[in-house]
């Protein structure tokens, strides 16, 4: 009885290894890639993924939801994307900080 239990329990930490493994790797595989183009109309930003073929993708809206001393945190469509603007030059950092930052927040 007791292996009974040993081997039903070491089957169900393997489901579980296995599907977090799946998980992980599906969310891996989504993570864009590549260049954002981003675009200031007015209020708001729009950007654009520069696809592998060289084409510009579809315009989609960026919102900065963080904007933190070492991470800033995008939401372009609707996905979520994190940039490290500290490996920027510093003018281009501040650049950046200054599109990003909204007044009052």
């Amino acid at each position: 009885m007791l292996l009974l239990m040993l081997l039903v329990s070491a089957v169900w930490v393997w489901v579980a290894v296995v599907a977090g493994v799946a998980l992980w790797w599906a969310s891996h595989c989504r993570q864009p890639t590549g260049s954002l183009q981003l675009v200031h109309t007015g209020q708001h930003w729009v950007g654009s993924w520069l696809l592998p073929t060289g084409e510009i993708g579809p315009e989609q809206p960026v919102r900065c939801d963080y904007l933190g001393p070492w991470l800033v945190g995008l939401r372009v469509g609707r996905q979520r994307i994190w940039i490290w603007p500290d490996s920027l030059p510093a003018a281009e950092q501040r650049q950046l900080r200054r599109c990003l930052h909204r007044p009052g927040r």
